[in-house]
């Protein structure tokens, strides 16, 4: 049975503080449990409902017109199906309404009428059935009958992928090329490892290559990479079955040849923690502090000559982090920067007694509060490596959780497609309003039933922010959700709530407000500097926007005085206050300025030239000597210079 969280209201009906509880740890792929009423899931009826199997079969045919019906039928199912659910969620007399505050209330766990059960499941076929009709209508025309045939023939496979796919975010065409391939090439272990396989289709839909600053890594493609992890399943760390394929993509998104992953196993197989793996690397100090070539390169980079060579830590990084997932260990090689230098980690699941959690290994000194960065394996983006957290506590989620969640938020994703076009900020049109309204209001409120079902969803949260940048969301229904994300995340993970939240901030039409609204997030995340960079930024911006420089001078100098050395934001706010010091020409105190930040900034001691060029302190230094020009003191410039070549000598 799925747990929910009751809705209560708060003691104080005044008060706009919101809770949500936080689910405990369970290990990876413990959602074995069925509820005694539900269906058997081993055929394309089952899991996609007699209506999903029809319209797959539609596309088997050869008849267009039976194709365009089905797709249009299946869209208008997927509505239906969501209006139903929200009709089983309504509240009782002794509940208050919950679509316009989904979380400013106590929680605590009860479990789901029959009915409420019923419309969930047909809510999650109806769903998966969009998503995979969606990906049968992206391939050539020629092509979709034969893929609707093997989709049915793979009903497992075919529900996973479903799920997890983001067509607004990847080419589905590139995806279908690769599920094809291990549906041909695989079959029965692709349905026996349907999270697995859906992970491979959408993490090697395009050659995997890692940049690892002067040397290349490659991806062995989908079928081997696949291989990899059938051959190994028994020994894997956490396995590979009936692991949250969201978790599986930072797996399988391994970056080595067949030879290094194979290498890799037989040497660390059954490794207790890959962390000690970061640090089993020896630092290459002759290239750091001299420069020197690195000797893992001049011999060949791979993951056996970094284990005999050494490196730095991006060497460190891949290696720990391309280890763990040969082993089967959810990992990340996550980047950062500290205003001194670049660096590199590893992040890794790790487990202590029965508890599953999130541990890294390498993030040093001033890189402890600094923001992490990773690529998602799905997209390519760059990510916050905050979301990793929440990603191993949404792994250790009841099946059923996920896939409710999973088919909320793609229903309200629909939704959200057809209120207004996806990323555009145009307001909407006088005649739609009122139907928009309301579907906005019924998407909120299947993002509050996905919220309930599964906390640690960051995709349902991210619908959110799609909503708020859409333009279509009200400043109330703003300010409710900005809420509830910051009383969820702003403790357990503050940068996945700032990124959340930024959006709807932004669209925030009227000016004071949204500065209220800046002004708000920093004094929450006032002792992160990267964060509250960011956010000064914003506020500096706004001010420009609006003619205000000396406001957008306040923010720069509070960057400056009290987050110099967080990030490289604080090269773009000395700029930026230059600028502004620049148009009031006023030279002297523009070298003031750079004098304050110049004597402020960590100097980087005993690296060599090529890392130390980096810092913040060499950046500003080449300011203030260009400053110390304008007013014409060579001399104080030349010393500037002469200090920056002593440090960096």
């Amino acid at each position: 049975m799925i747990a929910i969280l009751t809705c209560v209201d708060r003691a104080d009906a005044h008060s706009t503080e919101r809770r949500i509880e936080r689910p405990s740890h369970r290990s990876l792929g413990s959602s074995s449990r069925t509820p005694a009423t539900a269906k058997p899931v081993n055929d394309m009826c089952a899991l996609f409902g007699e209506a999903g199997e029809a319209a797959v079969l539609a596309f088997a045919q050869v008849n267009t017109q039976a194709r365009t019906d089905s797709l249009a039928a299946t869209a208008a199912r997927l509505e239906s199906d969501a209006a139903a659910l929200l009709a089983a969620w309504a509240p009782t007399d002794s509940e208050p309404p919950t679509s316009k505050k989904p979380a400013s209330r106590s929680s605590s766990e009860r479990g789901l009428s029959a009915h409420q059960r019923e419309r969930l499941c047909a809510l999650v076929q109806s769903a998966a059935t969009w998503r995979l009709v969606q990906m049968i209508n992206a391939a050539p025309e020629a092509e979709r009958a034969a893929i609707a045939k093997e989709f049915s023939a793979h009903p497992k496979f075919a529900r996973t992928l479903a799920l997890i796919v983001a067509p607004h975010e990847e080419d589905l065409s590139k995806v279908l090329r690769v599920a094809r391939l291990l549906m041909a090439q695989r079959s029965g272990l692709v349905e026996s490892l349907p999270e697995l396989a859906a992970a491979v289709a959408v993490v090697h839909d395009a050659p995997l290559f890692v940049q690892v600053n002067e040397n290349l890594a490659a991806g062995c493609g989908p079928v081997d990479t696949f291989d990899h992890f059938v051959a190994h399943e028994g020994k894997m760390r956490f396995g590979v079955r009936g692991i949250a394929p969201e978790l599986l993509l930072h797996l399988v998104d391994v970056a080595g040849s067949a030879a290094d992953l194979s290498w890799a196993f037989a040497q660390f197989a059954g490794h207790p923690s890959v962390g000690v793996l970061y640090d089993k690397v020896e630092y290459d100090f002759d290239h750091l502090e001299e420069g020197k070539p690195k000797r893992v390169t001049v011999e060949g980079w791979s993951l056996k000559n970094i284990m005999r060579y050494g490196g730095v830590c991006a060497d460190q990084a891949y290696f720990a982090t391309t280890v763990a997932k040969a082993i089967g260990v959810p990992a990340t090689y996550t980047i950062a920067t500290d205003g001194v230098l670049s660096h590199a980690w590893i992040g890794f699941v790790g487990q202590s007694n029965r508890d599953l959690s999130w541990d890294e290994v390498g993030r040093y000194g001033g890189y402890q509060s600094v923001e992490g960065f990773i690529r998602d394996p799905q997209t390519g983006a760059q990510l916050s490596s905050t979301v990793m957290p929440m990603l191993v506590r949404y792994g250790s989620e009841p099946q059923e959780a996920r896939l409710a969640s999973a088919a909320l938020r793609i229903a309200a994703g629909h939704m959200l497609d057809t209120v207004t076009s996806v990323g555009t900020t145009t307001a909407l049109t006088t005649d739609a309003a009122p139907q928009n309204e309301q579907r906005m209001e019924s998407l909120l409120s299947l993002i509050h039933v996905a919220v309930q079902c599964c906390l640690t969803d960051a995709r349902s949260w991210e619908v959110i922010g799609r909503a708020a940048a859409s333009g279509a969301m009200t400043q109330e229904q703003k300010r409710q959700w900005s809420s509830d994300i910051l009383n969820l995340c702003s403790d357990s993970y503050p940068e996945f709530a700032w990124r959340t939240i930024a959006p709807m901030i932004r669209s925030i039409t009227d000016i004071p407000k949204r500065q209220a609204a800046l002004d708000g997030a920093l004094a929450i995340f006032q002792h992160r500097g990267d964060l509250a960079g960011q956010i000064l930024l914003e506020q500096a911006s706004l001010y420009k926007s609006q003619g205000n420089p000396m406001g957008a001078g306040r923010c720069y100098e509070m960057i400056l005085s009290r987050y110099y050395d967080d990030g490289p934001f604080a090269i773009v706010a000395l700029h930026a206050a230059s600028e502004i010091l620049a148009a009031n020409r006023d030279a002297v105190g523009n070298v003031t300025l750079h004098e304050r930040a110049f004597r402020a900034m960590e100097v980087p001691i005993s690296i060599s030239p090529q890392f130390a060029r980096q810092s913040n302190w060499c950046r500003t230094g080449a300011m203030l000597a260009a400053a110390y020009r304008i007013l014409g003191r060579e001399r104080d410039a030349g010393f500037v210079e002469q200090r920056m070549i002593d440090v960096t000598k």
